[in-house]
């Protein structure tokens, strides 16, 4: 699978990677192969709209399945010439999970990690505040653009994808640091003449 990666990066073909188990057989990622080696793939994303929209790495073990060139390839590299959209590498580094984090948040600010076969329909989204050989921990951000009270610790190795620089990541950044004063998690609860009240 990895030669093949490589030829898709060569030719800078779009491919769509399928993971059954994970995402079930209806479900696929088009993308552009950044980098490979022989455990992650790194995609910089073709949206439905037919946009570069982030970055994803996948691990290759998940991967059940994968079309080079993807069914609409020459379409969307069209489009994407037509819009003067070009495949950038973040230059982030493969080798290492718990470096690759910290340097996607580092640089990007925020890091969205799905732990598929734990939590099936949710992830975490925040900025990666240690991470080590075993765990990561997180200060996550909510819907909301708020970050929340505190940190979260995780087991590194339930991660299933990472995804980074995308729309929705900035959209998140862009409202967060419109809020100032109000940038986290606002509580039920507030201090008025030294006695903790209940908000109603």
């Amino acid at each position: 699978m990895l030669i093949e990666l490589e030829k898709a990066r060569n030719r800078n073909n779009v491919v769509r990677i399928f993971r059954e188990e994970l995402d079930g057989p209806d479900s696929w990622t088009d993308g552009f192969v950044v980098d490979a080696n022989e455990e992650m793939v790194l995609l910089q994303l073709v949206d439905d709209s037919v946009r570069l929209n982030g970055y994803q790495v996948l691990f290759l073990e998940d991967i059940s399945d994968f079309v080079h060139p993807a069914p609409f390839n020459d379409f969307q590299k069209r489009v994407l010439e037509l819009r003067e959209e070009k495949v950038v590498d973040p230059e982030v580094d493969l080798e290492d999970l718990a470096v690759l984090l910290t340097d996607i948040s580092e640089e990007y600010g925020l890091v969205t990690l799905h732990r598929e076969e734990i939590e099936e329909d949710s992830c975490e989204i925040g900025r990666i505040v240690r991470a080590d050989a075993v765990t990561y921990e997180l200060e996550e951000i909510g819907s909301d653009a708020r970050w929340f009270d505190g940190t979260y610790e995780y087991d590194l190795y339930d991660i299933t994808r990472i995804e980074f620089g995308g729309a929705y990541e900035e959209s998140l950044l862009l409202a967060n640091d419109d809020m100032g004063d109000d940038a986290y998690e606002l509580d039920d609860e507030y201090e008025e003449d030294g006695l903790l009240v209940e908000e109603e």
